[in-house]
């Protein structure tokens, strides 16, 4: 649905960052697809593909915090916590393999991504001419969407352990993968209604 409305309104989009949600949109979809292909058809071990998407995924979102951001020094925080992490994941799936799953990883991404989250409603509450510029306004959705994902994550995975131990069930799936599959519908609603809202900045935010 995210990836649909997004090509909807391409269009208002065009010559901005936020254009770039269709392709990373259509990427997801089609990777989680291939993902989920394999695993159901060929009981392939597929962890790779999710430490990918988390990796890409993080990087995607500080790009588009970035976008936003104006001042200098919040633009520095954003690159250097992201790559800071990027290599540091890869270090260790260097040393390990990329193949498996590592909660800690997971769980640290969803810290880093509620901290740029929260940077990026500091930045918008120290200026307060931004409430009436409607594009900030889907930066807000957008950030409050990935604030409520990687809570859960952070959340979720930093207790991952512990739901394995005792078996922790909702509808029948363990929690580490029900959490993460709810709270990805607030994610992409949130970032569908951001793009909805979207309007032309006066000035371009790069």
């Amino acid at each position: 649905m995210s990836l649909l409305i997004s090509v909807i309104y391409i269009g208002k989009l065009k010559n901005h960052f936020l254009i770039t949600f269709v392709p990373y949109l259509l990427l997801i979809l089609v990777v989680e697809l291939i993902a989920k292909y394999l695993a159901v058809n060929f009981h392939y071990k597929n962890i790779w593909v999710y430490n990918l998407i988390n990796l890409l995924s993080h990087s995607y979102y500080a790009f588009i915090f970035y976008c936003f951001a104006r001042q200098k020094v919040h633009r520095k925080v954003i690159v250097v916590l992201t790559i800071t992490y990027i290599v540091a994941a890869l270090t260790y799936y260097l040393f390990t393999s990329f193949y498996e799953f590592n909660n800690v990883i997971i769980s640290t991404g969803g810290v880093l991504g509620i901290f740029l989250a929260c940077l990026h409603f500091y930045y918008y509450l120290q200026n307060d001419n931004y409430v009436h510029e409607r594009h900030f306004l889907s930066g807000l959705f957008i950030a409050s969407g990935v604030l409520i994902f990687y809570s859960g994550i952070a959340i979720c995975f930093s207790l991952y352990n512990y739901i394995r131990i005792n078996d922790l069930r909702l509808f029948g799936d363990p929690l580490y993968r029900v959490i993460p599959r709810s709270l990805s519908i607030f994610l992409y609603l949130l970032i569908s209604i951001a793009i909805i809202i979207w309007k032309r900045p006066t000035k371009t935010l790069y």
